[in-house]
């Protein structure tokens, strides 16, 4: 058994440590809990849900529509959070909220696909 530059038995490694007063926990760790699939495939489900019935049922009241507008943005959240914790990488995380709001603003009719480019061209630096 190795732990870093001491290599031994685990009782020896063991003795080592408490020989010089070390804490054995203060260098061993376990390594996390991956993220079941369900946390990744609950919210994209709920996601697509959401985005199908803002597109194809037209005739919803306003506050139907805000509802799902709004939990379709909590579903993209909820994922992008689950991709954070998971592969712990900040862009992914931004493109992933972004373009799920994004999306669901398309969906309901807030903002149509050429002003959406319009906006991103207006973001982009000269």
């Amino acid at each position: 058994m190795k732990v870093g530059e001491i290599e031994g038995t685990p009782q020896e490694i063991n003795d080592f440590c408490e020989n010089n007063g070390l804490n054995i926990e203060d260098y061993l760790y376990k390594p996390e809990k991956p993220l079941s699939r369900s946390l990744f495939i609950v919210p994209s489900v709920f996601y697509i849900i959401f985005i199908i019935l803002l597109t194809i049922v037209t005739a919803l009241p306003h506050k139907w529509r805000t509802f799902i507008f709004l939990v379709g943005c909590c579903c993209s959240l909820w994922l992008g959070v689950n991709i954070q914790i998971r592969f712990k990488n900040t862009w992914a995380t931004a493109f992933i909220i972004i373009c799920g709001i994004a999306f669901m603003l398309v969906a309901s009719g807030d903002i149509t696909p050429l002003g959406l480019l319009d906006h991103a061209k207006e973001l982009k630096p000269n």
